[in-house]
């Protein structure tokens, strides 16, 4: 009880620090008034007469109420200063991998020629309800997509706020051109912050062939020394096949070079089928930081100052009230 109470101090700063130079004032202003005192609000000619009566009937309320008044004066003073702790770095130790996904979205993803729940849906639409599955039950991977059609661009770096890239994912369209390479540079150089953990890249497209961007190949040769895996899987038309055998073969050396491996889909059944088996993949132990937000410790001053300054108020006009 008492720790979650009283916060630690051992990162505690001021937000308005130029304030503390009054609690310096505070003590040269209790020796003036101590000195001089109040101004009369009746005139003698002779104070000699009220001497004795002032020593006995009003030292000790004076002094009580200045042991009132002026604590709680340098408390206001500190807490105007707003003292504030940090709460730290939440760390926790997880289990997880870092993904990003190279998804495409070039006119031909269009193709209505996938089955979801008994309605023919398009590729794009399998893909992203795959995907969407795949993000959800690995609530502990740090998850990141890349756009390609003609080229590239980020549709969310890695991330454990799973929701906000479904929801990213779900507002992509497609457009004209394949260039699964450039994406995957961009997925890489997404990758390069997690070191010395697990990286991959799981690339999804239904391309016969590529026809922009930087070559797939060369992409692999490249990231392969950087220890990111590559997973391919390509959706093909089955009446189709023999329009896939180049690409398929390209893509399979994308995969081999960078040590991941390389599947063909023809329909959403095998697509969930494939994800899960890249379910399997080894996990990594990495530990999450996140920054949270500096604790207000004003109240734990403010409010005895003023309780202590209303109490002084009260009792200077009651019980030790003094003549004007």
């Amino acid at each position: 009880m008492t720790r979650d109470l009283l916060p630690p101090l051992d990162t505690l700063r001021f937000a308005n620090p130029e304030l503390l130079w009054l609690l310096a004032v505070l003590p040269l202003w209790m020796f003036l008034r101590g000195r001089f005192g109040r101004a009369a609000a009746v005139q003698f000619s002779s104070s000699a007469l009220l001497a004795d009566g002032a020593r006995r009937k009003r030292a000790v309320p004076g002094r009580f109420l200045a042991a009132l008044r002026y604590p709680a004066l340098a408390l206001l003073i500190t807490a105007l200063a707003r003292p504030q702790v940090d709460k730290g770095l939440a760390e926790r130790e997880k289990r997880g991998i870092n993904i990003m996904f190279v998804l495409d979205f070039s006119s031909t993803m269009t193709t209505r020629d996938f089955f979801l729940d008994k309605k023919r849906v398009s590729r794009a639409e399998a893909m992203k309800s795959v995907v969407a599955e795949f993000i959800k039950s690995r609530p502990d991977d740090r998850i990141g997509a890349v756009y390609f059609d003609r080229g590239a661009h980020l549709i969310s770096p890695l991330t454990l706020d799973h929701e906000w890239l479904r929801n990213q994912l779900a507002a992509e369209t497609t457009s004209r051109g394949t260039a699964p390479g450039s994406g995957m540079l961009i997925a890489a150089e997404a990758l390069l912050p997690a070191r010395e953990q697990t990286k991959v890249i799981i690339t999804v497209t239904d391309a016969d062939r590529v026809n922009e961007g930087a070559e797939p190949e060369e992409v692999a040769r490249v990231i392969a020394p950087m220890g990111i895996k590559n997973h391919i899987i390509q959706m093909v038309d089955q009446s189709q096949s023999s329009l896939y055998t180049a690409s398929g073969e390209l893509f399979q050396e994308v995969a081999r070079i960078t040590g991941g491996q390389f599947f063909k889909v023809s329909d959403h059944g095998g697509l969930r089928k494939v994800y899960g088996q890249i379910d399997t993949l080894e996990k990594a132990s990495f530990t999450e930081k996140k920054q949270q937000a500096w604790r207000e410790l004003m109240p734990w001053l403010a409010v005895p100052a003023l309780v202590l300054l209303l109490a002084e108020f009260i009792l200077a006009r009651t019980v030790w009230r003094r003549l004007p």
